[in-house]
């Protein structure tokens, strides 16, 4: 992310597709989508999952977030344990290839106030397949705590920790959001994140739109989830 921020200075007045492109080489670096899961899956369940927003940009006279898409699948491999994979999208329209997967642990029980805990290891694979080189390797790492709130309602905080290994780097994003549901099939997330909040993002590609403090940048997500399968 340094790098490129070193690089691309844009002034305010450039056109909206310049500054979407430029936030989404800025995303390549924060790798974010939305919490998932928030809780693990009950063993044998199987859920279809969408992520789209990333961090707000200008737009005019108003602010819009990256529509960063990811697209997979998550499963309860056990009743603490949960899989996850996604094939990001937007990366795949401007000719990279990104997937990740990764894997979702309990912790802790909600017991009054004390939160269910929930870790997730997880890594990133992108491969600019254009020019047949670049591939790109990131560890994640994420933790939150979780409230139930009346039979199906989710709220939850916590913060992501992506950590990089050229230009070594590490970047903290703190979230909060909730989830709940649509349906008997399909739930919904809504998400507020400060993304790479221990970055300089004063100058650069993002120029401190939206930061706080002149660090990271505030990003809103959405998620989907279908239920597949149940046993």
């Amino acid at each position: 992310m340094h790098s490129i921020e070193k690089t691309l200075r844009l002034p305010q007045k450039k056109e909206t597709l310049l500054l979407l492109l430029c936030a989404y080489f800025s995303l390549c670096f924060f790798h974010c989508g939305i919490t998932q899961p928030v809780r693990v899956l009950n063993e044998g369940v199987t859920k279809a999952s969408a992520s789209l927003g990333g961090p707000l940009i200008p737009l005019g006279k108003t602010m819009i977030p990256v529509p960063y898409l990811t697209a997979g699948v998550q499963h309860g491999y056990s009743s603490s344990l949960t899989l996850t994979g996604n094939v990001h999208l937007l990366t795949a329209l401007l000719g990279d290839v990104g997937v990740d997967a990764g894997a979702a642990q309990r912790f802790v029980h909600e017991d009054g106030w004390v939160p269910e805990l929930t870790a997730k290891a997880q890594l990133y694979f992108f491969y600019d397949v254009k020019r047949g080189n670049n591939p790109r390797l990131f560890p994640f790492l994420s933790l939150n705590a979780s409230y139930l709130l009346g039979e199906s309602t989710l709220l939850y905080f916590g913060a992501d920790n992506l950590f990089q290994f050229v230009q070594p780097a590490y970047f903290l994003s703190p979230f909060a959001g909730s989830q709940f549901p649509l349906s008997h099939r399909i739930d919904m997330q809504c998400e507020v994140k400060w993304m790479a909040a221990n970055a300089n993002t004063e100058h650069g590609v993002m120029e401190g739109h939206n930061s706080i403090n002149g660090r990271g940048n505030i990003g809103t997500f959405l998620g989907f989830h279908y239920l597949l399968t149940s046993p």
